[in-house]
Formats: C-alpha cells, sequence, structure tokens
C-alpha cells in the first residue's frame, strides 16, 4: 500500500505541473488582457473594470488549483478586494512554493492591487529573504518535491529564529484528521478565502 502510494505520489508530481502550464496556456490570452487592464489602472478601488479583471484573474488561479469558487463567493471577494486596496497598498507578502508559475494569477492580483509580492522556491531562500527584510504575510505550500512536509517545517523553523509573520498554508487536500498545523493563521485551497486571509492579516497589521 505504501509503495503504491509513494508511486502515485511520484506520477502526480511529475503530471502537476504540466497540468499547470496547459491551463495557462489555455487562459494565455484572457490573462494577458486582464494584467493589460490591471496596469493600466492608477485607482483601482471602485473600479468596474478592475473588477472584472481581477474576476478573471480570480477564475484562473480557480482552474489552476481545480477548484470551485461560486458566483457568490466571487462577488464577495472582489467586492471586499476593491474596498481593500488603500489598506493592501505597501503591505509585503512572502509566496513560498516551488511552483510559483501555478500562484501567477493571484500574485498578478495583489500585485495590482498595490502590494509588493516577493517569492521563494524552498525554505532557505524563503528564511534568506525574511532576514533581510520583514513582511506582512507568508504564503506557503506544504510539500515540496521530495519533501511531503516542507510547510509545515518551515513553520517550526521560523519559531526557532524568532519571526513571528503570520502563515497562511495554500495547498491541495490538507488531511485535517492530522490536526491543524501549529502557529498557522489558516490552511486553504480556495483561491477566494486566500485573498480574504490576506486582507485581514494586512488590516492587522495597519491596526497594530
Amino acid at each position: 500500500m505504501d509503495t503504491a502510494n509513494l508511486i502515485l505520489d511520484f506520477i502526480e508530481s511529475l503530471v502537476w505541473p504540466a497540468v499547470v502550464m496547459l491551463s495557462l496556456l489555455l487562459y494565455r490570452n484572457d490573462i494577458s488582457d486582464a494584467i493589460r487592464r490591471l496596469k493600466s489602472l492608477a485607482t483601482p478601488a471602485g473600479n468596474a473594470e478592475f473588477a472584472e479583471a481581477a474576476g478573471v484573474l480570480l477564475d484562473e488561479a480557480a482552474a489552476t488549483t481545480r477548484t470551485v469558487v461560486s458566483a457568490g463567493s466571487k462577488r464577495g471577494v472582489l467586492r471586499r478586494l476593491e474596498h481593500a486596496t488603500e489598506i493592501l497598498k505597501g503591505g509585503r507578502l512572502l509566496w513560498v512554493d516551488d511552483h510559483p508559475e501555478g500562484n501567477a494569477s493571484l500574485i498578478q492580483l495583489f500585485r495590482a492591487a498595490g502590494m509588493e509580492v516577493d517569492t521563494a522556491i524552498s525554505t532557505d531562500e524563503a528564511l534568506s529573504r525574511l532576514r533581510m527584510r520583514s513582511y506582512d504575510v507568508i504564503l506557503s505550500d506544504i510539500g515540496r518535491q521530495e519533501d511531503p512536509g516542507a510547510g509545515i517545517s518551515m513553520l517550526r523553523d521560523l519559531d526557532e529564529i524568532g519571526i513571528d509573520t503570520p502563515v497562511v498554508l495554500y495547498t491541495l487536500g490538507f488531511d485535517y484528521q492530522r490536526g491543524f498545523p501549529r502557529r498557522a493563521f489558516a490552511v486553504t485551497e480556495a483561491p477566494d478565502e486566500v485573498v480574504h486571509y490576506v486582507i485581514d492579516l494586512i488590516e492587522r497589521a495597519r491596526v497594530t
């Protein structure tokens, strides 16, 4: 049974990057158009065109992660995003994932809202960045290459070096029966929830 699971995990590790790239290719025209419109908007708050372009990127993020965002959830997060742009402006986000291409749509979305987004493909790179500058939020995957618990181990590393930046784990298929990871602010596989959590944490950072 363990051998079969290992084989399936290995196959998935090979197939998943290809699925992401195919999804990006299929949506490339919509994404390119959305990015152009987002970059052209000087004041996204309250702008219908910003909401439309952001919606395209949110749809692409959902397609990439094979999750479903309902129409109501999409409207809610886009409405909140429009009203939160002044709060998000200048916020710093570190995204740790060994496949950053899968997060391209949300990264562009946060940058369009005025945030600074840095990426790291390993815990070592993330810790190096965190030693050089402070961040308001860390987004991280859990499994990376041959280490299925890399994101959880990173939480312990952050504690050991005294970095208390809140972490949101963005991952598919998390097994909650194993217990909620200590120190993680949230765990989700839904792109709309990621946006809500980032806004929540930036708002918290602004009032403390």
